[in-house]
Protein backbone atom coordinates (compact mmCIF):
# COMPACT_ATOMS: atom_id res chain seq x y z
CA UNK A 1 0.00 0.00 0.00
CA UNK A 2 1.27 3.76 -0.64
CA UNK A 3 3.41 5.26 1.74
CA UNK A 4 3.20 9.24 0.49
CA UNK A 5 6.08 10.60 2.60
CA UNK A 6 5.65 8.59 5.80
CA UNK A 7 6.60 5.23 7.30
CA UNK A 8 3.33 4.81 8.25
CA UNK A 9 -0.09 6.43 7.88
CA UNK A 10 -1.91 6.49 11.12
CA UNK A 11 -4.50 4.08 9.36
CA UNK A 12 -1.77 1.69 9.20
CA UNK A 13 -0.64 2.41 13.15
CA UNK A 14 -3.90 1.97 14.04
CA UNK A 15 -5.09 -0.70 12.43
CA UNK A 16 -2.08 -2.61 11.18
CA UNK A 17 0.73 -2.07 13.45
CA UNK A 18 -0.67 -1.02 17.07
CA UNK A 19 -3.90 -2.53 16.75
CA UNK A 20 -2.29 -5.95 15.78
CA UNK A 21 -1.12 -6.45 19.45
CA UNK A 22 -3.55 -8.28 21.57
CA UNK A 23 -2.91 -6.07 24.64
CA UNK A 24 -2.24 -2.85 25.99
CA UNK A 25 1.07 -3.58 27.23
CA UNK A 26 2.16 -5.09 23.77
CA UNK A 27 0.92 -2.46 21.55
CA UNK A 28 2.80 0.54 24.08
CA UNK A 29 5.92 -1.82 22.86
CA UNK A 30 5.04 -1.55 19.24
CA UNK A 31 4.51 2.07 19.58
CA UNK A 32 7.41 3.20 21.33
CA UNK A 33 9.46 1.41 18.47
CA UNK A 34 8.06 3.36 16.55
CA UNK A 35 8.18 6.81 17.97
CA UNK A 36 11.95 5.71 18.38
CA UNK A 37 11.95 5.63 15.08
CA UNK A 38 10.32 8.60 14.35
CA UNK A 39 12.28 10.61 16.46
CA UNK A 40 15.60 9.56 14.87
CA UNK A 41 14.27 10.85 11.48
CA UNK A 42 14.08 14.26 13.22
CA UNK A 43 16.96 13.94 14.73
CA UNK A 44 18.41 13.52 11.15
CA UNK A 45 16.70 16.14 9.65
CA UNK A 46 18.99 18.10 11.89
CA UNK A 47 22.33 16.45 11.01
CA UNK A 48 21.20 17.02 7.17
CA UNK A 49 20.41 20.77 7.52
CA UNK A 50 24.35 20.34 8.64
CA UNK A 51 25.75 18.48 5.45
CA UNK A 52 23.94 20.66 3.19
CA UNK A 53 25.66 23.77 4.83
CA UNK A 54 28.93 22.04 4.11
CA UNK A 55 28.02 21.34 0.95
CA UNK A 56 27.08 25.19 0.24
CA UNK A 57 29.96 26.12 1.53
CA UNK A 58 31.83 23.87 -0.68
CA UNK A 59 29.95 25.21 -3.55
CA UNK A 60 30.71 29.00 -2.99
CA UNK A 61 34.20 27.78 -3.36
CA UNK A 62 33.92 25.87 -6.69
CA UNK A 63 32.49 29.17 -7.49
CA UNK A 64 35.81 30.97 -7.46
CA UNK A 65 38.03 28.11 -9.67
CA UNK A 66 37.77 27.63 -13.41
CA UNK A 67 34.33 27.58 -15.69
CA UNK A 68 33.87 23.61 -15.17
CA UNK A 69 34.38 24.41 -10.89
CA UNK A 70 31.65 26.92 -11.56
CA UNK A 71 29.54 24.46 -13.29
CA UNK A 72 29.92 21.91 -10.75
CA UNK A 73 29.20 24.49 -8.00
CA UNK A 74 25.76 25.45 -9.87
CA UNK A 75 24.89 21.17 -10.25
CA UNK A 76 25.75 21.08 -6.41
CA UNK A 77 23.07 23.89 -5.39
CA UNK A 78 20.76 22.97 -7.76
CA UNK A 79 20.60 19.20 -6.21
CA UNK A 80 20.71 21.15 -2.59
CA UNK A 81 17.49 23.19 -3.45
CA UNK A 82 16.02 20.25 -4.29
CA UNK A 83 17.33 18.44 -1.39
CA UNK A 84 16.32 20.98 1.26
CA UNK A 85 12.08 20.67 -0.62
CA UNK A 86 12.25 16.66 -0.11
CA UNK A 87 13.49 17.00 3.41
CA UNK A 88 11.50 19.64 4.40
CA UNK A 89 8.23 17.65 3.48
CA UNK A 90 9.82 14.54 4.77
CA UNK A 91 10.22 16.27 7.91
CA UNK A 92 7.06 17.69 8.32
CA UNK A 93 5.57 14.23 7.89
CA UNK A 94 7.46 12.40 10.44
CA UNK A 95 6.32 15.65 12.86
CA UNK A 96 2.74 14.15 12.08
CA UNK A 97 3.39 10.58 12.46
CA UNK A 98 5.29 11.03 15.76
CA UNK A 99 2.24 13.25 16.64
CA UNK A 100 -0.47 10.18 16.28
CA UNK A 101 1.92 7.70 17.56
CA UNK A 102 2.18 9.65 20.58
CA UNK A 103 -1.58 10.18 20.76
CA UNK A 104 -1.76 6.33 20.62
CA UNK A 105 0.59 6.05 23.56
CA UNK A 106 -0.91 8.55 25.82
CA UNK A 107 -4.52 6.26 25.41
CA UNK A 108 -2.84 2.59 25.65
CA UNK A 109 -0.29 3.98 28.94
CA UNK A 110 -2.80 3.87 31.62
CA UNK A 111 -4.54 0.61 30.34
CA UNK A 112 -1.68 -1.32 30.83
CA UNK A 113 -0.59 -4.15 33.27
CA UNK A 114 3.39 -3.79 33.50
CA UNK A 115 3.08 0.53 33.54
CA UNK A 116 4.76 0.32 36.75
CA UNK A 117 8.01 -1.49 35.62
CA UNK A 118 10.69 0.25 33.30
CA UNK A 119 10.50 -0.60 29.92
CA UNK A 120 12.79 -3.06 29.00
CA UNK A 121 11.17 -5.22 31.83
CA UNK A 122 7.72 -4.31 30.82
CA UNK A 123 8.30 -5.56 27.19
CA UNK A 124 9.86 -8.77 28.97
CA UNK A 125 7.18 -9.23 31.25
CA UNK A 126 4.16 -8.82 28.12
CA UNK A 127 5.56 -11.90 26.57
CA UNK A 128 3.63 -14.18 27.47
CA UNK A 129 0.37 -12.84 27.62
CA UNK A 130 0.81 -11.09 24.01
CA UNK A 131 2.22 -14.29 22.33
CA UNK A 132 -1.10 -16.41 24.12
CA UNK A 133 -3.33 -14.28 22.12
CA UNK A 134 -1.26 -14.43 19.40
CA UNK A 135 -1.06 -18.32 18.70
CA UNK A 136 -4.84 -18.73 19.35
CA UNK A 137 -6.19 -15.60 16.91
CA UNK A 138 -3.31 -17.64 14.01
CA UNK A 139 -5.39 -20.59 15.21
CA UNK A 140 -8.84 -18.94 14.84
CA UNK A 141 -7.84 -18.35 11.20
CA UNK A 142 -6.67 -21.42 10.64
CA UNK A 143 -9.90 -23.27 11.68
CA UNK A 144 -11.99 -20.27 10.30
CA UNK A 145 -10.26 -20.70 6.32
CA UNK A 146 -9.03 -24.43 6.47
CA UNK A 147 -10.82 -25.89 9.13
CA UNK A 148 -7.81 -27.32 10.93
CA UNK A 149 -4.88 -25.97 12.42
CA UNK A 150 -1.11 -27.14 10.20
CA UNK A 151 1.02 -28.82 12.25
CA UNK A 152 3.35 -26.47 12.57
CA UNK A 153 1.53 -23.87 14.99
CA UNK A 154 0.26 -26.57 16.89
CA UNK A 155 3.81 -27.78 17.80
CA UNK A 156 4.42 -23.82 18.81
CA UNK A 157 1.18 -23.74 20.42
CA UNK A 158 2.23 -26.65 22.79
CA UNK A 159 5.54 -24.93 23.65
CA UNK A 160 3.24 -21.92 25.31
CA UNK A 161 3.23 -22.06 29.04
CA UNK A 162 -0.73 -21.67 28.62
CA UNK A 163 -1.67 -24.40 26.20
CA UNK A 164 -3.44 -26.24 27.91
CA UNK A 165 -5.36 -24.03 30.95
CA UNK A 166 -5.76 -21.10 28.33
CA UNK A 167 -5.05 -21.50 24.55
CA UNK A 168 -6.80 -25.31 23.92
CA UNK A 169 -9.47 -24.61 26.11
CA UNK A 170 -10.47 -21.21 23.70
CA UNK A 171 -9.56 -23.16 20.17
CA UNK A 172 -12.02 -26.20 21.56
CA UNK A 173 -14.80 -23.59 21.78
CA UNK A 174 -14.09 -22.20 18.16
CA UNK A 175 -14.32 -25.59 17.12
CA UNK A 176 -17.59 -26.26 18.84
CA UNK A 177 -19.16 -23.00 17.25
CA UNK A 178 -18.19 -23.17 13.93
CA UNK A 179 -19.51 -27.11 14.03
CA UNK A 180 -22.98 -24.80 15.72
CA UNK A 181 -22.49 -22.84 12.28
CA UNK A 182 -23.64 -19.30 14.40
CA UNK A 183 -22.14 -16.68 12.46
CA UNK A 184 -23.34 -14.22 15.59
CA UNK A 185 -21.80 -16.20 17.61
CA UNK A 186 -18.34 -16.67 16.49
CA UNK A 187 -18.45 -13.55 15.33
CA UNK A 188 -18.70 -12.88 19.10
CA UNK A 189 -15.87 -14.71 20.27
CA UNK A 190 -13.58 -13.41 17.78
CA UNK A 191 -13.88 -9.90 19.17
CA UNK A 192 -10.56 -9.35 19.99
CA UNK A 193 -9.28 -8.72 24.05
CA UNK A 194 -8.09 -5.59 23.21
CA UNK A 195 -8.78 -3.12 20.44
CA UNK A 196 -6.99 0.42 19.81
CA UNK A 197 -9.04 1.15 16.64
CA UNK A 198 -12.13 1.63 19.43
CA UNK A 199 -9.98 3.93 21.89
CA UNK A 200 -9.44 6.17 19.25
CA UNK A 201 -12.70 6.39 18.37
CA UNK A 202 -11.90 5.21 14.65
Amino acid sequence: MYKIHRRNHDFQIAYFLAGSCHTPDGAYAMLQGLKEERVAALNEYDVSLLRIKRKKIKAKNLMLGTEIDKLKAQEIELSLEQNIKTSKVLFEAAKDELKFIEKCIKIVNPLRKYKHLPDSEAYEQGQKEEWKYELIRRAENSILTTGMIPTDHYATMRLHPSFKTEIMPRIDEVVELVKKGNDNDIYKILEPQFNITKLLNL
